[in-house]
């Protein structure tokens, strides 16, 4: 009874952290279209501070996933929170292209948050209740993707773009507040406990080179191609190319990150439910619609007609990349997921740190985004294509 009550209040807190986490991440590109008219910049120069996001991000996934086994979930969750918080503040300070980049660059080194998410979900989750409890937190994603590209253009609007920043950073400090005066330290307490240690499944070395980890580790970059491109760049390619209104654009994103929410929730029932250890039949049907929904996205003349396409294709990629994201904590040993995880979500970031490049060289050399919608499609399939190669269950089991 008293394991029920505290999954129950584990729940809440690690959503609002997560919540905070995707709003900074997915409304950055709303931002990004002000911030960039009021200092001048180029979209090459938009492109490094997306990108130092992510370059931070991707250095201390598998540190902290290192950490998440070794210190616990909770520790790295405040290194994390307190990071990003001070991060934000200082971007929403800032008026320097170096001090910007900087800011985003720390601002990424902060989250350890996914991982040590995904760690306290295998803590305190029984296996069955994993893929469940993990698509609920990823599920933050959509509510971001509605909530922050609703409210950031008024609060832009009434406080300009460095009022929307610093709204953001209160989330930060709230949710770290309830991570040290709320969340159970999982570690700690089964240190006390009575529990024989576990011993490590494998080394280090072992973790990295395993054939799911490597596999979910390229699939898991190629599908964030997908998802930060949609995400950072359709403002741009909107205002740019399609001459629609901050307002409609807002409007255009949260109806995107509907898709998303309802992407997580989707993997959370259909996946949990019916599709347990068959994920990647899954996958493979949802990349081949990705694929096609990007192209359709800028083919299409109709506004009304573009939403629906980015709608489908954003919903399809969130359910990828929330069903991928739950196989390291079936499919790996409780001991190393943390690392494993760590490892996986490197490739994940590493996505972010592609999809600006990309795009700024797709558009630089052919002047317009079709090229940006044929690479996402691209990058969906060769998700497909990796995740195909993953171990059946059976076969694992048998190793």
């Amino acid at each position: 009874m008293e394991k029920t009550q505290q999954r129950k209040g584990i729940l809440p807190i690690l959503f609002l952290g997560y919540i905070a986490i995707y709003i900074d991440k997915l409304v950055i590109g709303v931002i990004a279209v002000p911030l960039a008219e009021q200092l001048h910049l180029s979209i090459d120069e938009k492109s490094y501070i997306f990108s130092a996001f992510f370059i931070g991000y991707s250095i201390m996934q598998i540190p902290f996933g290192y950490l998440n086994d070794k210190l616990g979930s909770k520790f790295v969750l405040i290194i994390s929170l307190s990071i990003i918080t001070v991060a934000s503040i200082v971007f929403g300070s800032a008026s320097m292209l170096i001090a910007l980049i900087a800011a985003r660059f720390f601002a990424g080194i902060g989250p350890g948050y996914p991982t040590s998410s995904a760690r306290t979900v295998t803590d305190t989750y029984p296996m069955e209740k994993r893929t469940w409890a993990q698509s609920i937190l990823i599920s933050t994603s959509g509510i971001a993707s509605i909530v922050g590209p609703l409210l950031i253009p008024i609060v832009i609007g009434a406080f300009g773009w460095r009022g929307a920043v610093f709204c953001i950073a209160f989330l930060f400090v709230l949710a770290l507040i309830l991570v040290i005066w709320k969340l159970p330290n999982t570690h700690k307490e089964k240190k006390q406990s009575n529990q024989p240690k576990v011993k490590p499944a494998m080394p280090f070395w072992k973790v990295v080179t395993n054939p799911v980890v490597v596999l979910l580790f390229i699939a898991m970059c190629s599908i964030n191609i997908v998802l930060y491109t949609i995400a950072n760049w359709t403002p741009t390619y909107l205002a740019d190319e399609r001459g629609v209104s901050l307002g409609m654009i807002s409007i255009i994103v949260a109806i995107a990150g509907l898709g998303s929410l309802l992407g997580s929730f989707g993997t959370a029932y259909i996946v949990g439910r019916f599709f347990q250890h068959r994920e990647k039949r899954v996958i493979f049907v949802l990349a081949l619609i990705t694929a096609g929904s990007a192209l359709l996205v800028y083919q299409s003349e109709s506004i009304a007609v573009l939403t629906f396409w980015l709608f489908l294709c954003y919903m399809c990629s969130v359910m990828i990349f929330s069903t991928m994201f739950t196989l390291p904590l079936k499919r790996l040993h409780e001991s190393i997921v943390g690392t494993a995880t760590g490892v996986v979500n490197t490739g994940a970031t590493l996505g972010g740190v592609f999809a600006p490049m990309i795009v700024a060289q797709l558009v630089g050399a052919f002047g317009n985004y079709q090229a940006v919608f044929v690479a996402i499609a691209v990058a969906a399939l060769v998700t497909c294509l990796f995740v195909v190669f993953i171990p059946n269950m059976k076969t694992i089991q048998k190793a």
